[in-house]
């Protein structure tokens, strides 16, 4: 949920943690290569993952467009933290409802409201 919640606010979410941090709080978590198998984490929820794996199709097409962009006005000016908005906002609403998982205990259900 950290991850999403620059990527929710377009190009402030960018402006304010910059490109690097902003696709990597993403791919630490989320990510295919290597494998992680973060869609079967019992964390998620199957509307979760398939919300979050679209978010990561777009953030990989985002990257792949833009290799070597590690300034902020540049990226903001490819549109692709606008395109990423959406879907990031959409995953994070649907987690963010469900709430949010004690980081320091293992939980079922999350323990704490988004």
């Amino acid at each position: 949920m950290d991850a999403l919640e620059p990527m929710s606010q377009g190009d402030d979410g960018v402006r304010a943690v910059g490109v690097v941090e902003y696709v990597e709080m993403f791919f630490d978590v989320i990510r295919d290569d290597p494998p992680l198998d973060w869609r079967t984490w019992s964390c998620f929820t199957p509307e979760e993952v398939a919300a979050v794996d679209v978010v990561l199709r777009v953030v990989s097409t985002a990257c792949d467009a833009t290799p070597g962009i590690d300034d902020a006005d540049r990226f903001i000016a490819s549109g692709w933290p606008e395109q990423i908005r959406g879907p990031a906002s959409a995953a994070l609403d649907l987690m963010t409802a469900r709430g949010r998982f004690d980081e320091e205990r293992e939980e079922t259900e999350p323990s704490h409201p988004g």
